[in-house]
């Protein structure tokens, strides 16, 4: 097996994979800057994986307690446009938040109204560092 940095012409390639594998989502823009890691795994020359890594941002967020709830809504209101707007100007086309399972139910009904969407039902994220 021989990995390499994969190239434009893996692109349809790894477009056909993705269908392959009926995955529920759109394959994303292969050509995208925001992938800064784009290999490939290929055995007697056919491409039989790959693995891209895109730049993502995860918001973390911080309420001072002894706000009411309306008081903590207009801070993440007054908060998440220019996060989203700055976001944008570093070239960033969205943002992740994981919320813990104890606080999802209460935040739930907020991040609806301040227009995010849960990723995927049954995907959970996982983290790996990248030290060997």
């Amino acid at each position: 097996m021989i990995v390499r940095d994969a190239t434009f012409e893996d692109s349809s390639t790894i477009s056909e994979i993705h269908a392959a594998m009926g995955l529920d989502y759109r394959l994303p823009d292969l050509n995208s800057p925001l992938f800064f890691v784009r290999k490939v795994a290929e055995r007697d020359g056919i491409v039989r994986g790959a693995c891209f890594l895109r730049i993502c941002a995860e918001c973390y967020l911080w309420l001072a307690p002894e706000q009411t709830a309306p008081d903590k809504m207009r801070t993440m209101e007054a908060l998440q446009p220019e996060i989203l707007r700055a976001a944008w100007a570093k070239g960033l086309d969205d943002i992740e938040a994981r919320i813990p399972e104890t606080l999802e139910r209460r935040f739930h009904k907020r991040l609806t109204q301040l227009g995010w969407t849960a990723n995927r039902n049954g995907w959970h994220p996982w983290s790996r560092e990248t030290y060997a």
